[in-house]
């Protein structure tokens, strides 16, 4: 996931600290939780190289809030960013590094191998398909574009696994 591009999307609208922008995270991508743990090393490497900006706002009784502002270099390589060619698919799925040396495996493991695999997928598929009225009712178009290629990808190796598996089960390659 590219964090970078993220914050610095986030901060287009507006200043902003980590922990909110943690919280749109949550909103615009239903079904992930981004961590302060990356995000506060994101800003502070953004800062580094005068991406954003960092205001300390002084709060009596409570800690101090670090509040960020994306600059106009941090606008322009955003920019550059967003259109730039785009960057190969990552197609080398660590299951499918797993499945590189299933030869070391029986035929047994092989088969429980794909069966966890292809019940995880259907998990993900299961969590992705309960928030579809949030996304259909909160997300812009925008965001239901990348909601839909997710369940798309997800639903597409299932099935692709389930009948690999089948093919395996009866012996056939």
């Amino acid at each position: 996931m590219d964090f970078e591009l993220m914050t610095l999307g986030y901060l287009l609208s507006g200043p902003k600290t980590g922990y909110r922008m943690q919280e749109i995270a949550g909103k615009m991508m239903l079904n992930y939780n981004l961590s302060l743990n990356q995000v506060y090393p994101t800003l502070r490497k953004l800062e580094e190289k005068g991406f954003v900006k960092k205001e300390v706002v002084i709060q009596t009784g409570r800690p101090n809030k670090n509040v960020y502002t994306i600059t106009e270099a941090g606008k322009e390589h955003f920019l550059h960013r967003i259109t730039a060619p785009p960057v190969p698919f990552d197609y080398v799925l660590p299951f499918l590094v797993r499945v590189l040396f299933f030869r070391h495996l029986t035929q047994e493991q092989i088969i429980n191998e794909f069966e966890k695999e292809i019940c995880s997928l259907q998990e993900q598929i299961d969590d992705l398909e309960a928030m579809e009225e949030r996304v259909e009712e909160k997300a812009d178009r925008d965001g239901k574009f990348a909601y839909r290629t997710a369940l798309h990808l997800l639903v597409t190796l299932r099935d692709w696994y389930r009948e690999e598996l089948g093919r395996r089960k009866e012996g056939r390659t």
